[in-house]
């Protein structure tokens, strides 16, 4: 079986933020993220403030009480996100591009899932400075 990844990384922030950059490049994306709950950026592939914004809002576009109004580094483009659990702690995994779907959330989550599924993060790893 031929492996499709030609850049690792044994550090899972490292090992993130490629798999989100390939996933942005191949799906032509102006941004792809990891954030959590609270809206903090874990890893992230684009522009950092579009990262930023977007690990932002990522967690308010699934509540029932969210407006429809992005930061202004999103306005006019189509944002997707998507959240999933992880050992209980709900992880926010977003794109945001004049097109996005499902082939590459799927490819993004699935990434996401292997990589901190088996090298799960403390607290303090979280963090991007």
């Amino acid at each position: 079986m031929k492996d499709r990844r030609r850049t690792r990384s044994q550090d899972p922030y490292r090992a993130l933020c490629l798999q989100l950059e390939r996933i942005r490049e191949d799906g032509e994306l102006d941004a792809m993220v990891v954030a959590i709950d609270n809206g903090l950026l874990v890893a992230g592939a684009g522009e950092r403030s579009v990262c930023e914004a977007l690990s932002a809002v990522a967690p308010l576009i699934g509540s029932p009480s969210f407006n429809g109004r992005v930061p202004g580094a999103l306005v006019g483009q189509r944002v997707d996100v998507r959240s999933i659990s992880l050992e209980g702690e709900t992880v926010y995994v977003a794109s945001v591009g004049r097109s996005t779907n499902d082939e590459w959330m799927k490819r993004s989550i699935g990434g996401v899932r292997r990589i901190l599924g088996y090298a799960p993060l403390s607290a303090s790893q979280l963090l991007v400075n």
